[in-house]
């Protein structure tokens, strides 16, 4: 029987396996084999299998959101204004908008954060949105920035907002929303500058593509899951043309030592 501890798919199989053999033998396996195998891999894995055909999709639908469910997995998002101000703010999976079928994540506590508004400073930005947990387990992911280009943000009026921008993954156009406060300084606080201005992150929702790897990360994902393993080969040290030489001569001559013939004494 399977365990039901999710983990990763292992990469020590050194059998090349073609991404579309792989598919295929898979997609010969009843549901219920899939199901089975689709629960034991972890939310990193999932997003690689996912993407690779409309069955695979379909049926790690809901183990991807079971993952996003963990209270160990966060979203995290980095913000920047002058390369000064990087502040971060991390999000949990709060639940599924049945109307656009987007997910919705939440501040995992309520955070407000400083900027400035002037004529003379840039916007501040949402320049970093990455998936992190306790246990390493989407350390595939973890350096992979979902945002294809930072998003600036609009603090110059006071209230909520809800921001929306554009994404592409393989050329499938896609859209993610942020939705923020903007307020004065808090009365307990004491105001340092004029154009000061206080954030407060509310929501950020995105379909669950948004997660998907970018471009060739699938690519080069699938191959670590799957694919042909790369041989650790010794760094070779590049020579200069006299020491090849020199090189070569003495392998030459010990080649011509090895191999010389031994005289045979001649009988009287």
């Amino acid at each position: 029987m399977f365990s039901n501890t999710i983990v990763p798919i292992s990469t020590t199989n050194t059998a090349v396996i073609s991404k579309k053999a792989f598919i295929t033998s898979l997609l010969s396996l009843p549901n219920e084999i899939l199901h089975m195998i689709f629960e034991m891999l972890d939310i990193a894995s999932l997003f690689a299998v996912s993407d690779t055909c409309k069955l695979f999709n379909l049926l790690s639908y809901e183990y991807i959101i079971q993952s996003f469910e963990s209270p160990e997995l966060t979203l995290r998002l980095s913000f920047n204004q002058e390369y000064k101000l990087k502040p971060q703010v991390e999000f949990h999976f709060s639940h599924v908008d049945e109307s656009s079928n987007n997910l919705v994540f939440k501040p995992t506590t309520q955070k407000q954060i400083k900027f400035y508004n002037s004529a003379v400073v840039h916007k501040p930005t949402l320049y970093n949105a990455a998936l992190t947990t306790d246990n390493n387990e989407v350390s595939r992911l973890s350096k992979e920035n979902f945002l294809q280009k930072a998003s600036p943000l609009s603090i110059k009026n006071y209230g909520t907002f809800n921001e929306t921008h554009k994404i592409h993954r393989d050329n499938h156009p896609l859209s993610y929303t942020f939705k923020y406060t903007v307020s004065t300084t808090p009365e307990n606080i004491a105001r340092t500058r004029s154009g000061e201005r206080w954030v407060t992150p509310e929501e950020f929702s995105c379909p669950i593509d948004f997660f998907y790897p970018q471009g060739k990360s699938i690519s080069k994902i699938f191959t670590k899951l799957f694919g042909k393993q790369r041989q650790n080969k010794a760094p070779t040290k590049k020579l200069s043309k006299r020491k090849w030489r020199n090189n070569k001569a003495i392998e030459a001559k010990k080649y011509e030592e090895t191999n010389r013939s031994v005289p045979t004494p001649v009988s009287n």
